[in-house]
Parts: structure tokens; sequence; C-alpha cells
């Protein structure tokens, strides 16, 4: 369906090395071009030439007439940060008004969305504010405990008497707390002054008998921990403060948890009164009848954990200070797609795929498993996906690429989706120009443009 032929951008840099005009060198290097992805100086990216992504025009829409129409999804200038979704960042997380108008759209009142890749919970949250009924899964702990805590409505007596609690006894005993079990890789990243505090306040937060309050303090010290990590803002990657960076940064750990605290309290308090999703530590592959759904709405890894966007890297600290274990956290991890922690099944023999790989094939072989690895653990994915699915799947995702070349998830989704007996009933596509995700794998390639594809049994 979408054979083409192969096509290689390249910038011509010739002396770029040898230039002293540096906004010249770094005009060229943040160049955009057809393909959605940054060049490297010096190097190519290859890309397959693929037809437009295009829905099927024979499906029926006189059941649903009113969903045969256009959707505007860039939402330049509409706030993103309401209700819940402020309480704690999470690394190329849904856009909440994206989420709203595919639920609004696409979900009637009193039916329940999946999310099989919840992540932050954008789409729970949604989902939670508008009526409907929702679902989530992740393999993260951090994804699981942030889709909890952002939707689940508790009374801000509760709360601040609670709140006061923590802080007391914390503030009492952070200068007697030893800090001796802190991992050097998690110490790397704080002054040694806020190690006692932030322990202290783990302590103090795993007392809690009430799970739910429990659960609400551990998402405020875990964005308490990120907000005062010796870590560049912005970035996803890890990379620690330098310099003149490093000597002003001063985090103050009970002001910061404080301030996260209290900002918690009042937007918990705001949801809907009994609002509470089922949130899972769940891989999606063993979805279950129990999570049956009238529609699943989804945004999932763009690739392994390896050569994409790393989300371990970015939860590691923060799930360290809300408890778990490096060990445990090494266990989920291999729960990932792509993984290859019990090896994987057969290929999916799709043509965009099937292309994509003979290319990284004969530039890594390393790449070359490792991405068909992700691809048949993401077809499996998806075909579980559809079992429990009664209505549609709408998959949000961008491009990537690897070993210098681009791979056109949106085709290869829509390839997996016909082949498991799905069709593609609408195509949408909205401009990124703030998505925090990074330059997948190393290789240049960051993402301008974001897929949005609702399929149907067909």
């Amino acid at each position: 369906m979408f054979g083409g032929s192969i096509a290689k951008a390249v910038v011509n840099v010739g002396d770029l090395k040898k230039t002293q005009n540096k906004n010249l060198a770094y005009a060229i290097y943040f160049c955009i071009i057809k393909f959605d992805m940054a060049l490297s100086l010096i190097r190519e990216i290859t890309a397959l030439t693929l037809n437009p992504i295009r829905h099927n025009l024979e499906l029926d829409f006189d059941d649903h007439a009113e969903l045969n129409t256009d959707l505007d999804l860039n939402f330049p200038g509409v706030q993103t940060q309401h209700a819940t979704h402020s309480l704690h960042t999470y690394v190329a997380a849904i856009n909440p008004p994206l989420a709203e108008t595919m639920i609004k759209h696409y979900v009637p009142e009193g039916e329940t969305v999946l999310d099989p890749f919840c992540g932050g919970g954008g789409v729970m949250v949604e989902a939670a504010l508008s009526g409907r009924s929702a679902i989530g899964c992740d393999i993260n702990p951090l994804a699981v405990l942030l889709s909890k805590v952002k939707t689940r409505h508790i009374s801000s007596a509760r709360m601040l008497k609670c709140y006061e609690k923590v802080l007391a006894e914390a503030e009492a005993e952070a200068k007697n707390t030893k800090i001796d079990d802190v991992p050097d890789i998690v110490r790397f990243w704080y002054l040694e002054d806020s190690l006692k505090p932030l322990k202290a306040l783990q302590k103090a937060i795993l007392k809690i008998k009430d799970e739910d309050l429990r659960e609400l303090f551990q998402v405020s010290l875990s964005a308490t921990a990120r907000d005062t990590m010796l870590t560049y803002r912005g970035e996803i990657r890890l990379r620690r403060l330098q310099g003149k960076d490093l000597e002003r940064f001063k985090p103050n750990i009970f002001a910061a948890f404080k301030k996260r605290a209290l900002s918690a309290i009042g937007k918990v308090d705001s949801l809907p009164h009994g609002a509470r999703a089922t949130i899972l530590n769940l891989d999606c592959r063993k979805l279950t009848e129990a999570q049956r759904c009238h529609t699943v709405i989804t945004s999932p890894p763009y690739g392994d954990d390896k050569n994409g966007v790393g989300y371990f890297q970015f939860s590691r600290n923060m799930l360290y200070w809300i408890g778990v274990s490096l060990e445990d956290q090494k266990q989920q991890k291999e729960n990932f797609l792509g993984s290859m922690a019990n090896g994987f099944d057969d290929i999916p023999n799709t043509p965009t795929l099937s292309q994509i790989l003979e290319i990284i094939g004969t530039k890594k072989a390393g790449h070359h498993k490792e991405a068909a690895s992700f691809y048949a653990d993401y077809y499996k994915g998806l075909k579980r996906i559809a079992a429990v699915t009664d209505e549609r799947v709408i998959v949000i995702i961008g491009d990537r690429v690897l070993s210098r070349t681009k791979i056109n998830n949106g085709h290869i989704t829509t390839e997996f989706m016909q082949d498991i007996g799905w069709s593609l009933e609408h195509y949408y596509s909205r401009v990124l120009t703030k998505k925090r995700i990074a330059n997948l794998g190393g290789d240049g390639g960051g993402i301008s443009l974001e897929h949005i594809m609702v399929f149907r049994r067909a």
C-alpha cells in the first residue's frame, strides 16, 4: 500500500566545520527538511519515499455521520496544565487538549476508554473530567502512580492533615537521617545537602497507612526530586549541570516539597467527587477481558527504551525516592517493548517495516536486531489491544530515526493494524512545536509531526 523507493537527504556542509560564523553553522544544523527531522552536520539520513497515509474512504459513516469531519488538532495557545495535569511532568506526554478532543469526539458519555500506555495519565485525566470510565496500564511504576493520583479525588481536609504530619516529622528527623544506603548512581544527581531532607521525606511518606494519601505525597516527593536534581531543565536524557549553572543552583528541598504538595492538594480536591480510574501495572501484551473497552486512545513508545525516549532513565531517580529499588526497576524494564529479555517472535512481514529493516541491517547489525525486537513486540501489543476493543483504536505516534534511517511509525502502525484486521477510518496530523522528546537514538532525528490514526474493524 505504501510502496516506494529510497531517497537520501544530504546537507552539503563542505567547509562548515571551518567556518567562523557559528550562527550559520547552527542554522544549517537545525534546518528542517521534508523528512521532518533535523540533519547532522556531516552525515545523511536515509528515508523511504512513501505515499501519504490515507483513511479508508469505503467505510460506512451512516451510523455516526457526525464523525465524518475534519478536526484541527494543533491547539495553538491552549492551556495544557489544567486540572491535575501539572502535578508531575512525564516524558513525551500526550497533549491534554488532544486527548480531550479525541475522547469527546469518539467516545460516548458513559463508555470506557483504555490507554494501554498511560504514561503521565493525560488520557486518564481527560476521561475522568468528561464523565467517561477509564482504564490505564503501564509497565513503568512511576506512570502507574501518576495516573492513579491524577484521577483520584481526595478531600482537602484529609490531605492537609496528613501533609502537616509528614512535613513536621521529616523536618524534625532530617538532621539525623542516615543516607549511607543512597546508591551512587542516584547520589550523583543531587547536592549532598539535598540527600538528608529527601530521605527524611521518603521515610515519613512511606509510613502513611492510607494508600490514597501515601501515593499522593509520593507524587509530590517525586516531583520535588525532579525539581531539585542537578540536571538541565527541558531535556529528557539526563545531563548534569556544569560550571556556573551548577554554582547557581541552590535547591531548598522542603520549600520545593511544600510548593508541590500544596499545589497537589488544591488540584486533587478540584477533581469530580468519586473520580477514580482503574490503573494497572500491566504489559499491554497481557490485556484480558477485564480490560475490555469501547475505545482505545494511546500514544505508544516510538522505539525501544535504549534507542527511543528512555522512559526508565527519565524515571530512575524519582522511582528510587518513592521506594522502588534499582533492582526492581531493572526487572520492570525487562518488560519494555523490544527489551529482548525473552527473545522475540517472528517479525511482521509488512511492506514499510521490511524495507526499513533491510536498510538498517546494511548499516548496523545491532540496531537491526533492536528494531526488529521492538516492532515484533509492538505488533503483538497492538494485536492484544485490538482484541479487547469494541469500537475504535486511536494511535498517536511520531516517526523516528535509527542508524541514520527514518522509521515511518505512522505507516508501520497502519500496516500492522490492517494485518490484524482493522481499517484506518480517519487520519489526522499535527505539528509539534514543544513536545519534549529526545533526538531518538542520538541520530539527530527530532520529532516535528505527529500522526493521529483512528482504526475500526474492517
